[in-house]
């Protein structure tokens, strides 16, 4: 070879060094890892990036089988890959796998591979991708729409009674401002009708709150079948549903889907599971709210039909209320009485009066009930009824009792009452008597002003009975033991169940005055009156019958053995200046 071809040749070789080294440092840049394997999968050449991806200097990995050197890449050797399979490349043919190298954080790796087949036996290529940001973009999406989903399904719960899957207050409320704002330049009418189950806490007492669902879902059903197209029935919570009632041509159309609902709701129904002896007769009571305008918001509505229902479910029949000015001026009066009894508590200043209890034989005073007669803005005195009831709803029925005991063992004390023997009661709310330790209360209150126990009496009524039988009867017993008397008053006109008079810590019973009013007249009343006299004689319990205002009445409980009494035959309620300091007996002027 001269010296011409020598040169060339060297030149040939340079320039392939030179391409094969520019090669190498295009191989270098890009960001797969490419890899070059003989038929058995040796490593016989790779880049820079698979160099970084094995964190090896390629000198060491050269002659090494690719499976182990990947292989050794993976955090478990149990990861998966792409469809089912295990890592395992079979360089046979080519072919494609994505697998999973390592969970945290990601690196997912896409290999492709194919043979050279040019040469035999054929090298293979291998190019080895990371997909990382693509998969997690992947399961970002999938999250997101996941996110979304949960989101939907909770919004859906938002608006939906779990129990019944109707809708609930929430969407309710959305219907209704939906269809308020339709109405403006519409004809018709809009209607709520606010039902609420009635004895609805007596299924769930007795059979426990399975049953009370099942009712919930029965009635939700039975209601269902009275939706005209349009209507949207929802449950509030407890035992309230809510039938929303659009295009309505008369007010009169309403009355009408009531009855229907009323209808529906009280055909007897049998819980799932249950022999057939076991019968549920469900009722419902039924307020009405109307409109014709968007000029009320929901809130106004439901607040109308719920004031309504209220008053259906005082009602003895048919128990449905359309809301109109009168419950509305009811609500307002209730609202000032409390009013007036905020004021009260707050300047301390209640006027207490005082009625005598008479022994029936001789008109003699043998002591006195505690009365309040708070009175209204107009001067007017407020009903017992309306005052305790809107004490108690108001939360200000505990101060109220306490303000009324100390007032009236004051009094007791200034008058001197026990000086005399006489007795003094006074009354206790169901309220105050589900309070914690309101027999030591009363008993310490006895203490400090120095009014013997022996003398003071506590009037309850039934409903303490059956609402805490249990503690109810501890407080009693406590305060039997410390020397007060308990009389249960409004005698006839409660559930009157003969149970509490024989389990119960009772001392006496007063008799309603409403059988009082009417005994002389009506026989029935007459026997019951010469009934209740017999049992707490057999009993030995007291008796005071109440409401006496007339002679008759008078001579008629004296026959039939009834010592004690009160009434305004004999007085009215005295203020404590009036109390004469040695009563002497109070005989009527008339008899």
């Amino acid at each position: 070879m001269n010296n011409a071809q020598r040169a060339a040749e060297s030149a040939l070789v340079n320039e392939l060094r030179l391409t094969l080294a520019r090669l190498e440092l295009a191989l270098a840049q890009i960001s797969d890892g490419l890899v070059i394997t003989d038929a058995n999968g040796q490593l016989l050449w790779c880049n820079a990036r698979f160099e970084e991806f094995l964190n090896k200097p390629r000198l060491l990995v050269l002659g090494q089988p690719l499976q182990l050197l990947l292989q050794s890449r993976l955090e478990s050797p149990q990861v998966r890959v792409a469809g089912d399979h295990l890592f395992c490349l079979d360089i046979g043919q080519g072919g494609s796998v994505t697998t999973v190298m390592r969970r945290e954080p990601l690196q997912v790796m896409q290999i492709d591979w194919q043979p050279v087949t040019s040469e035999q036996p054929p090298p293979f290529i291998f190019s080895l991708r990371d997909i990382s940001d693509q998969i997690s973009l992947e399961e970002l999406r999938l999250r997101s729409q996941e996110l979304v989903d949960q989101q939907l399904a909770l919004a859906e719960q938002v608006v939906t009674c779990p129990v019944t899957g109707l809708p609930n207050r929430r969407g309710l409320s959305r219907a209704i401002t939906e269809a308020l704002q339709q109405l403006d330049g519409h004809q018709g009418w809009l209607a709520l009708l606010f039902c609420d189950l009635n004895r609805f806490k007596e299924v769930n007492d007795s059979y426990g709150h399975r049953v009370g669902d099942q009712l919930l879902i029965e009635l939700s059903r039975r209601m269902s079948q009275v939706l005209r197209h349009g209507d949207v029935l929802a449950r509030l919570g407890g035992d309230e549903f809510v039938l929303l009632c659009t295009e309505l041509a008369e007010p009169e159309q309403a009355l009408r889907i009531a009855e229907r609902l009323q209808d529906e709701v009280s055909q007897p129904w049998t819980p799932a599971g249950a022999d057939g002896s076991l019968e549920i007769l469900p009722q419902v009571s039924i307020g009405i709210a109307l409109c014709q305008d968007s000029q009320h918001s929901a809130d106004q509505l439901l607040h109308d039909a719920d004031l309504a229902m209220y008053e259906a479910k005082a009602l003895q029949e048919r128990h449905i209320v359309v809301f109109d000015e009168a419950i509305n001026a009811k609500l307002q009066r209730r609202v000032q009485l409390r009013e007036t009894l905020q004021q009260t508590l707050r300047h301390r200043q209640l006027e207490m009066q005082f009625q005598p209890v008479v022994r029936l034989a001789t008109a003699d005073v043998v002591g006195y009930e505690a009365l309040i007669r708070p009175r209204d803005c107009g001067g007017m005195p407020i009903p017992p009824l309306d005052f305790i009831s809107v004490a108690e709803a108001s939360g200000l029925i505990s101060s109220l009792g306490q303000l009324v005991l100390h007032r009236s063992l004051s009094a007791a004390r200034t008058l001197k009452l026990t000086d005399h023997g006489l007795a003094l009661a006074v009354n206790i709310s169901t309220q105050q008597l589900f309070k914690a330790g309101i027999a030591e209360e009363l008993i310490a209150a006895a203490a400090r002003f120095g009014v013997p126990t022996a003398l003071l009496s506590i009037e309850i009524t039934e409903d303490a009975l059956i609402e805490q039988p249990q503690r109810t009867h501890a407080e009693l017993a406590a305060l039997r033991r410390a020397g007060f008397r308990v009389l249960l008053d409004d005698f006839g006109i409660g559930y009157s169940s003969l149970t509490w008079l024989a389990d119960m810590p009772i001392d006496g019973l007063k008799i309603d005055h409403s059988f009082t009013a009417t005994m002389v007249e009506d026989r029935r009343r007459r026997s019951l009156v010469a009934a209740i006299l017999g049992l707490a004689r057999d009993l030995q319990i007291d008796v005071i019958a109440e409401g006496i205002e007339t002679c008759d009445q008078w001579r008629l409980l004296q026959d039939m053995g009834c010592e004690l009494g009160q009434g305004y035959l004999f007085s009215h309620p005295l203020l404590a200046s009036q109390i004469d300091q040695d009563p002497s007996a109070l005989l009527p002027a008339a008899c």
